[in-house]
């Protein structure tokens, strides 16, 4: 698997709009374009940078399911726990 700059990350709209940051320590992921300037592509391109900002936290949480289902999920609590982070990474990637 590739390696990439571990999270979390977040949108960053102090320093640039759209733009994809590590916060500690500090570094810059990526931007998301903002060559249309009307409201509806504002909305896009936030949306957009929410979720490339969540990447992270969701290729983690679908690891975790992915390696519990693999188990039978045995372990009821771990799996019931695994879904809530999922859950909630899900709701931070489309606030």
């Amino acid at each position: 698997m590739t390696k990439h700059t571990p999270g979390p990350w977040a949108v960053d709209e102090s320093r640039h709009e759209g733009a994809i940051n590590r916060k500690d320590p500090f570094r810059h992921i990526g931007m998301v374009s903002q060559f249309l300037h009307d409201a509806s592509s504002h909305a896009e391109n936030e949306a957009n940078a929410k979720l490339i900002a969540a990447a992270p936290e969701l290729l983690e949480s679908l690891s975790n399911l992915v390696g519990l289902a693999r188990l039978g999920a045995a372990n009821i609590s771990k799996y019931h726990a695994a879904l809530a982070h999922a859950e909630s990474v899900i709701a931070k990637a489309t606030a």
